[in-house]
């Protein structure tokens, strides 16, 4: 079960990849504050587009009645993805990049990924062609490190099982 934060739903929708999630992670849950946030007049069209009129894998849910403790200085959407995600820790995987939300969610046992984890498996398996994808991704303003971009490249030359 996978539920996902903003971030990485804005920036696929600017790197026009957003329907590429599916193929590698399957059905997204959306809590409701993440959609309020896809909504915001400045989130990128094609994730306006997508959430006003959800495709197929991307399922809107309903927020939790209350937010983990533990989410307490996050936002709406960040405090819902973990909670949602945490009450479904059993099964549940959560894609979100902002430093405090995963160090929260990984604090609470939760099995996280960010977006640059989503394209190395996604460059991995052939779906997309990585370098161009990482290029797109910086275009969007999406903050990563050096090292981690060279670790990625290197994920995705070694390979799947190596």
């Amino acid at each position: 079960m996978v539920f996902c934060d903003n971030s990485s739903l804005s920036a696929l929708a600017e790197m026009r990849m957003l329907g590429m999630l599916p193929r590698i992670v399957g059905p997204v849950r959306i809590p409701s504050a993440v959609a309020a946030e896809g909504c915001h007049p400045r989130a990128p069209e094609a994730l306006r587009q997508a959430i006003a009129d959800p495709p197929d894998w991307m399922v809107m849910v309903p927020d939790p009645e209350s937010f983990l403790e533990e989410t307490a200085a996050l936002g709406a959407g960040e405090s819902s993805a973990i909670t949602l995600a945490w009450h479904a820790r059993e099964t549940s995987h959560l894609i979100i990049d902002e430093r405090r939300g995963r160090a929260v969610a990984k604090a609470l046992g939760l099995r996280v990924s960010g977006l640059l984890a989503i394209l190395v498996e996604a460059g991995m398996a052939g779906e997309i062609d990585f370098e161009d994808s990482l290029s797109r991704l910086q275009l969007t303003g999406f903050r990563l490190s050096q090292a981690l971009m060279d670790d990625a490249r290197a994920a995705v030359e070694r390979g799947p099982g190596i």
